[in-house]
């Protein structure tokens, strides 16, 4: 017999994707399975992982034992990588890996969305940090956002910066991508939401049950009201507690938010609070700017001349509402619109000309 040199492994261009595949030789996969290919440890990483699901249990095996040999910064030096695979990122995306491999997973842009969608509503509050960092993924994928909200680790900061990235990114349906979530539910007619809203009040709007701390109180709060529908969250909105309207004012969806003004059991103090709000949508603020009912109160007119988000032409026909002192202060703020300091100035100057 003639003997034939042995072939090199790594002389068919189709090998690798033949041991990924699990077409090749049982005895190639077990050679690529312990980490013995003579190949740039990234190729070796992403073999190692696409065996472990080989459907020979001893290839599988030895795969997980090579997997669990491998250490962290290790790990991390081909994760971090930008030409490192989505498969292989996705894989690495899981809570069971450490924190220093999932905040390398995390950070990678090439990281597949859905894969830190699956993260999302189980990671660390610091790690939920860096999620909620690349605004281009958020996009792409909103139903990040809303697991964010189901983190149990979510604190009221967390909750409150996806409330402010829905309503900066996602308040103009033209501008929401392509994808079916919740959130994307047509806004409904408000006079007709309100009407069904009052139909049918339910029983029980105490959210009974909640932590006594008012941070996790707060965190507990959100995440049930995020799994709700928007006609659910009206009813709330209209008919739940004080602490329960503070939050649906800011809600995205503008439905909902403005159920809270048409409530019955709104205080006068709540409007004055809602009124220094800069986390509530220009629309809340133009309700109240635009009620007689609400504007009776000065602290409601002092509080939305001197909130930024007031639209300037809300402000401005106010101005004269305001006491001497009051519109000197405003001349002299910086932090609301020029338009609106400006007319400040003037109706000083005209008081100054009509009491000489």
């Amino acid at each position: 017999m003639q003997n034939h040199p042995a072939a090199d492994p790594m002389s068919d261009g189709d090998s690798l994707s033949s041991i990924r595949d699990g077409t090749a030789p049982k005895a190639l996969r077990l050679i690529a399975a312990r980490g013995l290919m003579p190949i740039p440890p990234s190729q070796m990483l992403d073999l190692v992982v696409c065996l472990l699901k080989d459907g020979e249990p001893e290839v599988a095996s030895e795969a997980d034992l090579t997997l669990s040999s491998w250490t962290q910064s290790e790990i991390c030096a081909i994760l971090q990588s930008r030409d490192c695979k989505p498969l292989l990122l996705d894989h690495f995306s899981s809570p069971e890996y450490a924190s220093e491999v999932l905040e390398t997973v995390i950070l990678n842009p090439k990281t597949p969305g859905t894969a830190i969608a699956r993260l999302a509503p189980k990671v660390s509050a610091s790690l939920l940090e860096l999620i909620l960092i690349n605004r281009v993924r958020l996009l792409e994928f909103p139903e990040i956002l809303e697991n964010v909200k189901c983190n149990p680790s979510s604190s009221p900061q967390t909750l409150r910066l996806v409330q402010e990235i829905e309503s900066e990114f996602f308040s103009n349906k033209e501008a929401r991508p392509p994808v079916k979530t919740r959130s994307e539910e047509p806004e409904p007619d408000l006079d007709a939401s309100i009407i069904q809203a009052s139909e049918d009040v339910p029983e029980d709007l105490s959210l009974e049950g909640l932590p006594l701390d008012p941070a996790e109180r707060e965190v507990a709060i959100l995440q049930r009201l995020a799994k709700m529908t928007p006609t659910q969250k009206m009813r709330y909105g209209m008919f739940g507690t004080r602490e329960v309207r503070a939050i649906l004012v800011r809600d995205i969806n503008k439905t909902v938010a403005k159920s809270v003004l048409q409530s019955p059991k709104l205080t006068e103090s709540e409007v004055s609070t809602f009124a220094a709000m800069r986390n509530v949508s220009e629309d809340i603020l133009r309700e109240i700017g635009s009620s007689r009912t609400m504007t009776r109160s000065y602290s409601v007119i002092q509080n939305l001349i001197n909130n930024p988000k007031t639209p300037p032409h809300i402000s401005q026909r106010m101005l004269p509402r305001l006491t001497t002192k009051d519109l000197q202060l405003v001349s002299k703020n910086r932090g609301v619109p020029e338009s609106v300091r400006k007319s400040a100035q003037r109706a000083l100057a005209n008081r100054g000309t009509s009491n000489t």
